[in-house]
Parts: C-alpha cells; structure tokens; sequence
C-alpha cells in the first residue's frame, strides 16, 4: 500500500469563519497554523504513511508544508474543499499512490494511536477495495476517509457529506467500513467546541 494523505488548508483570512464572533482574524489565522503544524507532526509518527500533500491557496500555509518536506500544490480559485481535494488525490495517484487518506488539518485533539489504528484498517483492507469513513460526532460531515485511487470516486463535503460518501461507495460498489475514533470525531467550529479546546489547555492565543 502506497498511502498519501491529503490535507486540504484555507488561506488564512478564510479560516476558522465560524469562530468569528469570539476570535479575531488574526487569532484565527494562528490557531489554524497551530493546529496544522500539530497534524504535520503527527502525521510524521505514522510509518505506514509514504507522503502528506498541502492543497492550499496561502502562501504561509505552503512554506508551512515545505518545512515539514511535505508536497504541496497551489488550489486554483474557487475550486472549493471538493475540488482541493480532488487536486490533491490527482497529484498522489500520478505519483504512485494507491491510496489517499483525506483528513481535516484542524482537528483539535487528534491523537497518533487513533491515526495510525485508521491507517492500519486500511492495510488490512487492502486487497479488496474499502472506502474507510469516520464521521463527526453527529454523523453529518466527513472526518477522514481513506480510499483506493483510480476509482473515480466523487466527493461530496458539505452538507451530510458522511452519508452521501456511504452512498458514493455503494455507486461505485465498494466496501465500506465505518469507524469511530473519538479524537478524530471532534470538530473545532463552534463556541462551545471552543471553550472545550481551551479547558484542555491545548491551545493559548498568544
């Protein structure tokens, strides 16, 4: 299995929108920048991963992922998370990849077990086509996901993307495995998901 992951990043005056009526522009900016360097990191710990892509219209995100030897590749205007992604699952099958992990680079409390027992899974799937899907925590959006290239699978983030993934498999007539990892369940775009962050003192704005 050769397995990329895509990591999709806003350009920093975009992110973190929802956030907007407790934290300002710039604090955002840095707590995205916090918060994807924290990923980079992990993703370092995993063997099984052979390369992380950055798909990203900023320029301090990119030198960001260089820092970190990661590729990266410039997201056209107005392509959206959707065509991001496609972008960065393009780029890792023209390189040989076999398979992408599509994951948030955002996620507050993601931990290096539950990432490597996700990447795992996808080894032990890997003879027989599996889309492997983790949920948010109301089962709406889609987490992560890991899924064979070359299959023209659609991508559907936005509005009760997990569920339009699980039906996008079954077009396709692929395996699906859905999985629940706490620490990849957590999002970080409300208030109260804020102050939750912030009782954990895992992130001080400076």
């Amino acid at each position: 299995m050769n397995l990329w992951t895509i990591l999709p990043v806003k350009s920093l005056h975009q992110t973190k929108s929802r956030l907007a009526s407790i934290l300002p522009p710039d604090e955002r900016a840095k707590l995205t920048l916090h918060l994807l360097e924290r990923t980079l990191d992990l993703l370092q710990t995993v063997p099984l991963i052979t390369e992380t892509a950055v798909i990203t219209q900023d320029p301090i995100v990119a030198n960001m992922a260089a820092a970190f030897d990661c590729r990266w590749s410039a997201e056209p205007v107005g392509s959206g998370l959707n065509g991001a992604v496609n972008i960065g699952v393009a780029l890792a099958a023209a390189e040989g990849a076999t398979h992408c992990l599509i994951l948030p680079s955002d996620l507050p409390f993601l931990a290096g077990n539950e990432l490597a027992e996700l990447v795992m899974l996808a080894e032990a799937t890997d003879s027989h086509p599996t889309v492997i899907l983790c949920g948010d925590q109301q089962k709406q959006g889609t987490n992560s996901m890991i899924l064979p290239t070359g299959l023209g699978f659609r991508f559907w983030y936005g509005r009760n993307s997990f569920h339009r993934h699980q039906q996008e498999a079954a077009r396709l007539g692929l395996a699906c495995q859905i999985v629940q990892l706490p620490s990849l369940q957590f999002d970080l775009d409300t208030e109260q998901d804020y102050n939750l962050y912030a009782k954990k003192n895992e992130y001080i704005p400076c």
